[in-house]
């Protein structure tokens, strides 16, 4: 029952060998074969799924390290906007032409 469940939870079975019903000797020994193919089925299947674990975790590592870097850079981008909002940064953007169009009242 147990290695049947097992089974079941492998992506796809990797037996190459079709039991043989011609003695119950030879049936004994496929089935013993067939369940030592499932267990060791099911640890190199485990054996993958940690690898991917592994590699999603150090994906999700190195994102996360761009995101606190991305976070300080704009963190020192809004303190740098914030300085030049001063009151004299403000009157110098005031007597500097906009180079954007203006779209109020252009008629």
């Amino acid at each position: 029952m147990a290695l049947q469940e097992m089974q079941a939870l492998l992506p796809s079975p990797q037996l190459g060998a079709i039991p043989d019903a011609k003695s119950p000797e030879t049936n004994a020994q496929n089935s013993n074969n067939s369940k030592a193919a499932k267990v060791e089925s099911a640890i190199e299947y485990i054996k993958q799924l940690k690898q991917e674990v592994s590699e999603r975790d150090d994906l999700i590592n190195k994102k996360d390290q761009e995101m606190d870097a991305l976070k300080k850079e704009l963190a020192a981008l809004k303190r740098t906007g914030s300085e030049a909002a001063t009151p004299e940064a403000a009157a110098q953007l005031k007597a500097e032409p906009s180079s954007s169009p203006n779209t109020e009242n252009e008629t």
